[in-house]
């Protein structure tokens, strides 16, 4: 019997088959295309992702069956805050704005104006800000609200739903929408009231019922099951945020193991027996996965964006090649990543990257090391907040395209002044696979297989103090760039004056 772990990413669809062990069977791909409608907008399109889910499925169905392990039971690892409009016949009306998409600024900070910042942070475990679904659902243009709109559901949700599932979201995802009082476990009144004074559209019958993760939602439908070549009886299993699916997948433990996640975004997600206290004002956002167990998380939005974004303006390859390129020696540069705003620990989106401490004998070398070694150094100063709330994070395992490199990883534990242990292969959608193999009662969530484990990365001794400085100064020059922003950005974020061409 073997289980999928269907993840629906910002780059792209995968579904990957496990079997009872968990260990990788069957794997498939397609990258999703994402496009830019207006300035600020940024979308995919939901019908697109369906179309490629059902056809990485079947794929890999296909595999696991010819490997003589069919596929029992299908679940869902995707992106948050993704969320799109839907028809009567669960059809999407509009396309899929993601979380950096520029849309919800005004909604945010209405919402934070009318029940205070903190009590929204209080209510919902995330902080007051732009990318939630709320504020997309609140700005997202005329398709949003036009009488042909019956629901609102998260990606995961619109998937499932068109393979044959009843609405269902689960509270990881209901969490990142925004909405979701996650003390409760339930849709929020406070904040729908509040929000529906600028959008009465959104109404609360037009969200799904929250369920826990790892909820059995029915088989597949029956004429999608027999196209993509599953049996009738396979079953659709609630998943996770895709953050919190990584936890899961790579082995995550309250106060023993937790998971920092190298991808488009960079993500630290800390596991607790109970809610965390003291995360106002702050932008750590924290939602259960279990009755007695909640997620943490905090980090950096374009922190694996910044280092393509720097392969290409300095013309490398690929990241590959950058990281091929970048200096062994640690950097005298330092890189703010901010390309979409500050990392969590500030939640400022007005906040802009910068790279300090050019000279004529900065060498490109050094400038790649740099982008590597920034990622480590708002790792280390993350833990450090993580300490000052009480919240420990044991051990830590990276996962991600942005953990495969044991050079890249070396950098970024350097500049983070801890271990970093690999956790190879697909662990957002092994977590979703497994949550599947639970909800069949094939193993014991308390008992999860193990994951595979690499060579852990640890910082140099000789380099240490020296990082130990860096990181003192890399958090003191995003505190002076903060109130820089807040003080000249203005002007600088206005779109500057064309000069005619002579």
């Amino acid at each position: 019997m073997s289980t999928v772990g269907l993840d629906l990413g910002t780059t792209g669809v995968r579904a990957v088959a496990f079997d009872g062990d968990g260990r990788e069977l069957a794997s498939a791909a397609i990258p999703t295309r994402r496009c830019a409608p207006r300035p600020g907008w940024l979308e995919v399109d939901a019908e697109a992702v369906l179309r490629d889910a059902e056809a990485v499925l079947a794929d890999v169905a296909r595999r696991a069956a010819e490997a003589g392990d069919p596929v029992r039971a299908v679940g869902f690892s995707s992106q948050g805050e993704a969320v799109v409009p839907v028809d009567a016949a669960g059809r999407a009306l509009a396309g899929v704005p993601l979380g950096l998409d520029a849309r919800g600024a005004r909604a945010a900070a209405a919402l934070a104006a009318r029940l205070g910042a903190d009590r929204v942070q209080e209510l919902t475990g995330q902080p007051s800000h732009r990318m939630f679904s709320v504020g997309k659902i609140a700005e997202g243009g005329p398709a949003w609200r036009t009488p042909a709109v019956v629901g609102y559901r998260t990606l995961a949700d619109f998937v499932a739903g068109r393979l044959g599932a009843p609405p269902a979201v689960d509270w990881t995802g209901a969490a990142r929408t925004g909405m979701f009082d996650v003390s409760a476990r339930t849709w929020s009144g406070e904040v729908l009231g509040a929000t529906a004074l600028d959008a009465p559209w959104l109404e609360p019958g037009r969200l799904s019922p929250p369920v826990a993760p790892g909820t059995d939602l029915g088989p597949f439908h029956p004429g999608v099951a027999d196209r993509l070549g599953l049996a009738r009886s396979t079953r659709l299993v609630a998943g996770m945020h895709d953050q919190a699916a990584s936890y899961v997948g790579a082995g995550g433990s309250p106060g023993a193991v937790s998971v920092y996640a190298l991808g488009s975004s960079d993500c630290l997600a800390v596991g607790t027996t109970t809610r965390p206290q003291g995360l106002g004002g702050t932008g750590f956002a924290t939602y259960p996965w279990r009755e007695d167990r909640w997620l943490t998380l905090a980090g950096s939005a374009t922190g694996g964006l910044a280092v393509e974004w720097c392969a290409e303006l300095l013309r490398s390859a690929d990241v590959e090649a950058l990281v091929a390129e970048a200096s062994a020696s640690p950097s005298p540069v330092l890189v703010l990543p901010y390309l979409a705003g500050s990392g969590t620990l500030d939640n400022d989106p007005d906040v802009r990257g910068s790279v300090v401490g050019l000279t004529l004998a900065t060498t490109r070398a050094d400038v790649q090391r740099a982008f590597l070694e920034a990622s480590g150094f708002e790792l280390g100063v993350l833990l450090e907040a993580f300490l000052t709330v009480g919240v420990v994070a044991g051990d830590l395992r990276a996962v991600g395209t942005g953990a495969t490199s044991p050079v890249a990883l070396g950098a970024r534990a350097d500049a983070g002044g801890t271990a970093l242990t690999p956790a190879p292969g697909r662990s957002s959608a092994r977590g979703a696979a497994l949550l599947a193999a639970a909800a069949l009662g094939a193993v014991d969530l308390d008992h999860l297989p193990p994951p595979v484990l690499g060579e852990p990365r640890r910082p140099v001794p000789a380099t240490a103090g020296w990082y130990a400085r860096q990181r003192r100064a890399y958090r003191a020059l995003a505190l002076t760039l903060r109130s820089f922003e807040h003080e000249h950005g203005a002007v600088a974020r206005q779109a500057p004056p064309c000069v005619p061409a002579p």
